[in-house]
């Protein structure tokens, strides 16, 4: 009985010991993630929320070794006048100079960013070509595709057209619409209006706006969304943005 004992009372000693750890873990990394949440928006530009998460154990990220670091960004504004409904980065190897406060390096980043169909539309309301007329444009956003429809007004009436394609990136930062899958309904592929909005459309999801450089990988369209993947560098930007804080 007495081995029994000395066996439970072991095993509840070790179960103490792993909850303190896990507890002890969670807040040094809770502050470690406040932190960070603090300079985002300094950083990456004003969001209606930032979130993040460290995923190291209290002892490395004491010491400045933070592991793997994701931010999570809702309706982040770009300086081109966009909103991104969510911008996710992924940071691996993350290192920092605690007496010093500054990021040393980061080892990798991925990048996830989202733009809504009501965003797009909200940044292109307004725009016409010089010497162009149009009203009631529109962006729809499908499986696979992009519809921008409008009416451009002719003697005093408004004349519909529509343009339906697919997106494809343009290294390294850049999506366009490929027009050699254009189907244009109402006025011919060489419109000027129709070449205007196709470069607005585009320019409006132009990620070189970041305050860090961006290669995308890949785009995909959904209904409802279009979604950018891909890598980000940076661990110059961040250099940048410390030294400018001194």
């Amino acid at each position: 009985m007495a081995v029994r004992r000395r066996l439970i009372a072991a095993a509840v000693g070790m179960l103490l010991v792993v909850g303190i750890l896990c507890g002890c873990s969670r807040t040094v990394n809770r502050t470690a993630e406040r932190k960070i949440r603090e300079a985002l928006p300094d950083l990456l530009g004003p969001a209606r929320q930032y979130r993040a998460h460290v995923e190291s154990s209290p002892g490395r990220t004491l010491a400045g070794q933070l592991g793997t670091v994701t931010i999570d960004g809702d309706d982040v504004q770009l300086p081109n006048g966009l909103l991104l409904d969510q911008l996710h980065l992924d940071l691996k190897g993350v290192e920092v100079d605690t007496k010093a406060g500054r990021v040393r390096g980061v080892q990798s980043a991925h990048f996830t960013a989202t733009v809504g169909e009501s965003s797009l539309n909200e940044y292109l309301a307004g725009e016409a070509p010089e010497g162009e007329t149009i009203q009631r444009l529109h962006l729809a956003l499908g499986d696979g595709r992009v519809t921008l429809s409008a009416e451009r007004v002719v003697f005093g009436l408004g004349i519909p057209f529509s343009f339906t394609g697919p997106l494809k990136v343009l290294p390294p930062n850049h999506i366009e619409l490929d027009s050699k899958r254009f189907v244009v309904v109402g006025l011919p592929l060489t419109g000027a209006p129709l070449q205007f909005l196709k470069r607005r459309f585009e320019s409006s999801v132009d990620l070189s706006s970041l305050p860090f450089p961006v290669k995308i990988s890949s785009v995909t369209t959904v209904r409802g969304k279009i979604t950018l993947d891909g890598t980000a560098e940076v661990s110059t930007f961040l250099q940048r943005a410390q030294d400018g804080r001194k």
